[in-house]
């Protein structure tokens, strides 16, 4: 079962018959709560929020939500980000996955100049991975993430590795590589800095 937050005006009203009446919420907002929902599926996570939702919460709270991706939702133009609540901290996602192997396989590099020649400084990637702060240590999650949605696809693949390494039970991550590998990590002509969902 998934959760999908999101906020926004709707109408209320009573729809039926002299029978039975129900309440009904109509809006846009109200679709684009039940699309997250559904999309709980696809990234494997129990709770799914709106940028819109997201930006409502206290600064505290704000700080535990990672972004999972920018989406648009079938039946809507506009790309928004959603994120996760981050409830455990990251050196209790220590179980990997049992497809663990095939990832890091896939993101891994062949020589230490590719790196170099991607601007991945790996001395200080790990610093920070190893920093005991949870916003220190997702400094290189959101590394990772920027890329992805900018477009640099070969640098993110190389980030998600050294974060697979150090937190390998993080689905949000991933989730993400397993959609890279689907794209042989090659950005397509037409991507848009956003990832387009076509389920309902």
């Amino acid at each position: 079962m998934g959760f999908g937050l999101h906020s926004g005006w709707a109408i209320e009203g009573a729809i039926g018959s002299a029978v039975k009446i129900d309440a009904s919420y109509l809006s846009p907002h109200v679709n684009i709560a039940s699309r997250l929902e559904s999309a709980t599926k696809l990234y494997r996570l129990p709770l799914l929020l709106s940028q819109n939702f997201v930006v409502g919460l206290s600064g505290q709270f704000q700080s535990n939500c990672r972004m999972c991706d920018r989406v648009t939702f079938k039946g809507s133009a506009e790309p928004m980000y959603i994120y996760h609540y981050d409830t455990l901290a990251f050196h209790e996602l220590r179980k990997p996955p049992q497809h663990y192997n095939v990832l890091l396989e896939a993101t891994l590099w062949k020589c230490d100049e590719e790196l170099v020649n991607n601007g991945i400084r790996a001395k200080e990637i790990k610093a920070l991975l190893n920093a005991s702060r949870y916003s220190t240590t997702r400094e290189v999650y959101d590394m990772a993430f920027r890329e992805y949605i900018d477009g640099n696809w070969k640098k993110c693949k190389f980030l998600l590795h050294f974060w697979l390494q150090k937190v390998p039970g993080d689905t949000i991550a991933q989730v993400l590589t397993e959609y890279l590998i689907t794209q042989h990590f090659e950005t397509p002509t037409d991507w848009s800095n956003c990832h387009a969902l076509k389920e309902k």
